[in-house]
């Protein structure tokens, strides 16, 4: 804070005393630049402030499709959880049941961590083997890295990645990822809610109105406890705020209890 003070008079000072015979923007960087050497860490804040930018997960980076439902779910207002069924290829390596433990612990960083999904899946052709499911996201084109070859040189593994069809349905998928499928694409997603016991409490927009219902749903079958969802359905006009709500999803009960 002393330093972006001492900047402040320092660029005000001299940014006057040339005003008279040049006021373009530019010469304000100048100033900067000349005197970046007497308070460091000047440039460190600027850069943080304008670079500064939402954080990309690397699923929507690489193939924002990977861990989509099925594209037949847009528009769905009655949920139909079987419809989220899809099937996509990941890559896996073949090991033997007994050292699945080692190949976890030596590939941990390019081992699937998807919540949800098991890292290892048992191979219906060979009982004495075992699949250990990778991210598709770190291992690219199907080839591990050569550090990670090394290692299962040394566990005796063969380094081949083979192609997997992992099976994903609607207890796969994250509540954001449903919404986003159904509704139609470009509009706004609501995944927030106030909760009050076993009691969900939404906001929820003209757009989102027709598929109140399966948006409902999805917050209770993806937050456990909850019970009942509701949508307020008019503004809060009385003296004690109290306001009309519509039961979404679940039971009727809108008596809890807080502790």
């Amino acid at each position: 804070l002393w330093r972006l003070g001492y900047c402040a008079r320092l660029l005000k000072t001299n940014h006057f005393r040339t005003a008279a015979s040049n006021t373009s923007f530019p010469a304000v960087w100048m100033l900067l630049a000349q005197h970046s050497g007497r308070i460091p860490g000047l440039f460190v804040v600027v850069k943080k402030n304008t670079l500064f930018t939402m954080p990309e997960t690397v699923e929507d980076k690489t193939n924002p499709e990977l861990y989509l439902p099925h594209p037949g779910v847009r528009g769905m207002t009655l949920l139909n959880r079987e419809a989220f069924k899809r099937t996509v290829v990941v890559p896996a390596l073949k090991v033997k049941k007994e050292i699945v433990h080692s190949v976890l612990k030596s590939l941990k960083q390019s081992v699937l961590q998807r919540p949800g999904l098991k890292r290892v899946v048992e191979d219906t052709e060979d009982e004495d083997s075992r699949f250990v499911i990778l991210d598709p996201h770190k291992v690219l084109e199907f080839s591990l890295r050569e550090s990670e070859q090394q290692v299962l040189a040394e566990l005796g593994v063969h380094p081949e990645v083979s192609k997997y069809h992992l099976e994903l349905t609607y207890e796969n998928f994250k509540s954001e990822e449903i919404l986003r499928a159904v509704l139609p694409e470009g509009q706004e997603v609501t995944s927030g809610f106030s909760r009050v016991g076993h009691i969900a409490h939404l906001n929820l927009r003209d757009h989102q109105l027709p598929y109140r219902h399966l948006i409902g749903q999805v917050i209770m079958d993806k937050n456990p406890g909850i019970t009942c969802v509701v949508n307020k359905t008019n503004i809060i006009d009385s003296t004690y705020r109290n306001f009309e709500m519509e039961v979404l999803a679940g039971e009727n009960n809108l008596v809890t209890k807080v502790q």
